[in-house]
């Protein structure tokens, strides 16, 4: 039986109210709504954070457009050989942060994991030919074996690109203009993680969305707990426009989306351990809701598609799953749709064609029904994943971590039309604009489509 949901009926006495709304509350997100089949609310994508195809010039965040990692009008090959290489350019240094591009300049950082040197560099994204690059400096500290000081993925706009990166002192969060002049820089303070730093930042208007995740549990040794929060700068000039807290346990990087509620209001959507997933006024800051809390870290961007919110968490031991919700009017909690065992816990999913596509750490590949969760099918496809996968109307793309470009069909049966080896290792998310796609290696930018 499904339980009315708590904001639709007047009880007679608080007492009752607040009774209902915690039985309520704690039953939504066990089992309650497993099996609910109620129709998915009346939302699109937000204007602001650009739909799909709104502009096939531009990458501007982690995995492209509103976080969905979708080109639906590119035209890519499947079957890709060392024959569709457009060009190839040495990076500065190693890394697994993902290009972002703004028309005719792609922009991506490097490191060198020895000195802490990071490298901003901006290419002619037709080209390749290198156009500037700027040196920053991060103090050298220990990092999980599969991150590195250069994880987080820039943002841009058609001003400024974007950079973050921290050491256990700074969180440092900083504007560059296009012809690499900086323009504003913000020190955010300490940065408490057990894995290091990887939160992107991502554009929504005239804002830069930050969401600045540490850690408060199981804290280094001699470090206090951290402070996690969301903050909204002026992109202008990365004066503060609002902060909103985030209660402290793991360090989580779940990069936000947006999507117009069922009045036709924006709302900035992630999720953490803390809060499980959390909607806030993307002007002000003001928390609209939250649900019950994740069990464990965080680290797949949340993704928004067909009417559903979409968030997964997990450890590298295991217990990983995703859970979809469905948002209905504005200020209510949403309804969980659906849970996933053994999903995704780095890779970010995406979604097309009526179907979720989820890519593990282990090296296991599953497609299931989007309003459903049931499973289409799933199959071993690598050793190991850690980037994301992107997908065109036909096709998923995907990294694995040898640096293998595996080619899937975007369909409900399995067909794996093309690996491609790019002859050396990739923890990073393929970019796709127009009808070239740009893969990072450790050491090499690979531009493949149409010459």
């Amino acid at each position: 039986m499904t339980l009315p949901h708590p904001f639709g009926k007047n009880l007679a006495t608080p007492v009752g109210q607040l009774f209902v709304l915690i039985l309520f509350s704690f039953l939504n997100f066990q089992s309650a709504f497993a099996q609910d089949e109620e129709k998915p609310a009346s939302v699109v994508v937000d204007d602001g954070a650009k739909s799909p195809d709104s502009d096939s010039s531009i990458w501007p965040r982690f995995h492209g457009n509103n976080g969905n990692g979708l080109a639906l009008n590119a035209k890519i090959p499947g079957k890709l050989t060392e024959e569709d290489f457009v060009w190839k350019a040495d990076l500065a240094g190693g890394g697994s942060s993902s290009p972002v591009v703004w028309h005719d300049r792609l922009f991506v950082t490097s490191c060198d994991q020895k000195t802490g040197k990071l490298t901003l560099q901006c290419f002619d994204r037709t080209q390749g030919k290198q156009i500037w690059s700027k040196d920053f400096q991060q103090s050298v500290y220990r990092v999980h074996g599969r991150n590195s000081f250069a994880s987080s993925t820039p943002a841009v706009d058609e001003d400024h690109v974007y950079i973050a990166y921290a050491d256990p002192e700074h969180t440092i969060l900083k504007a560059l203009d296009h012809d690499g002049n900086e323009k504003w820089t913000r020190d955010f303070g300490t940065w408490i993680s057990q894995h290091g730093f990887s939160a992107s930042p991502m554009v929504y208007k005239d804002k830069v969305i930050f969401f600045n995740s540490q850690q408060a549990h199981r804290v280094p040794a001699g470090a206090s707990p951290g402070q996690s929060r969301v903050v909204a700068l002026k992109s202008s000039d990365g004066s503060d426009i609002w902060t909103a807290p985030l209660t402290p346990t793991r360090s989580c990087y779940a990069l936000p989306c947006v999507y117009k509620n069922a009045d036709g209001k924006d709302e900035l959507v992630s999720c953490n351990t803390g809060e499980g997933f959390f909607s806030l006024d993307p002007e002000t800051g003001k928390r609209n809701w939250a649900t019950l809390p994740f069990r464990q870290r965080t680290v797949a961007s949340t993704l928004f598609a067909d009417g559903l919110i979409i968030g997964s968490c997990g450890s590298g031991g295991g217990g990983n799953y995703l859970v979809a919700i469905r948002p209905e009017a504005s200020g209510t909690v949403p309804e969980k749709a659906y849970e996933v065992k053994r999903a995704n816990y780095v890779p970010s999913p995406v979604a097309v064609n009526g179907s979720l596509f989820l890519f593990t750490d282990k090296g296991i590949a599953q497609c299931v029904d989007l309003q459903t969760g049931g499973q289409h099918w799933q199959e071993r496809v690598a050793k190991g994943f850690s980037g994301s996968p992107v997908a065109t109307s036909e096709h998923i793309y995907i990294l694995d971590e040898e640096g293998n470009l595996h080619v899937l069909a975007a369909a409900k049966e399995f067909d794996e039309v093309c690996v491609l080896p790019l002859g050396e290792s990739s923890r990073a998310t393929p970019t796709i604009v127009k009808d070239h796609m740009y893969l990072r290696t450790d050491s090499k930018l690979i531009c493949v489509g149409a010459k």
